[in-house]
């Protein structure tokens, strides 16, 4: 989905660009090009979901569905234990086309209350991982969702290498089967805005920018210029 503030996270977490993949917003020719791309020099593509799996029109699952993608539910299993299990397992049948491949229970106690969840899911399905109930570890918040990575850089590195230390060798790191992404031609926009300079504003206070947005601005011709409103006296 089009979110912003998670994929600050995801980049500094990962050291790689992150794009925002929407199949009603940029189409299945555009997600299967970006796809497609990553897969030339990545091993490795993670893609988090938006909201729950199957919310929305369409959702995170018809993603996984329409691209092959094997899907790991995230789920918060505080004060519940064999319930998180019949939760993980209703949704893994829920729909035939998509594959879920493992359980990560967040919010997790203790090694105890992981183990009543495994052994729930009797083989079923894997419990890939499990995350501690430890506020060292959350992601920084405000009323309106996470703190940007930008604000928060060197504490978001230390609760990364906290969760690291966490997981450990847990199952999470078992990746499941490779996936390959088709090429797919899609034509160069016209240069509409040849000759077009465009202002942006960037800075603390205007940072919601999609990358996405900006590239297809100068793939149309555009010359774009960017200006703090917080430290700049004049326009460009």
């Amino acid at each position: 989905g089009p979110d912003f503030i998670d994929p600050q996270i995801l980049e500094q977490a990962s050291g790689q660009p992150v794009t925002q993949l929407d199949l009603w917003m940029a189409g299945a020719e555009y997600c299967r090009h970006q796809f497609y791309l990553a897969a030339q020099h990545s091993d490795l593509i993670l893609v988090e979901g938006a909201m729950g799996v199957f919310d929305g029109e369409p959702s995170s699952a018809d993603l996984a569905a329409t691209f092959n993608i094997p899907v790991a539910l995230v789920i918060d299993v505080k004060g519940m234990a064999q319930t998180a299990a019949a939760v993980a397992l209703g949704l893994a049948n829920f729909r035939n086309d998509v594959e879920f491949c493992g359980l990560i229970a967040n919010n997790c106690g203790t090694e105890r209350h992981a183990q009543l969840i495994r052994d729930a899911l009797d083989g079923r399905m894997p419990l890939l991982a499990n995350l501690a109930r430890d506020p060292e570890v959350s992601l920084p918040e405000r009323h309106l969702g996470l703190v940007q990575a930008h604000e928060v850089r060197e504490e978001l590195e230390h609760r990364f290498n906290l969760g690291k230390a966490w997981l450990g060798e847990q199952a999470i790191c078992d990746l499941p089967a490779a996936v390959a992404f088709a090429s797919q031609d899609i034509a160069a926009p016209q240069k509409l805005l040849a000759g077009t300079k465009i202002g942006i504003a960037r800075d603390a206070a205007f940072s919601f920018i999609y990358s996405a947005n900006t590239r297809l601005l100068e793939a149309m011709g555009a010359e774009l210029s960017y200006f703090s409103p917080l430290n700049d006296q004049h326009l460009p």
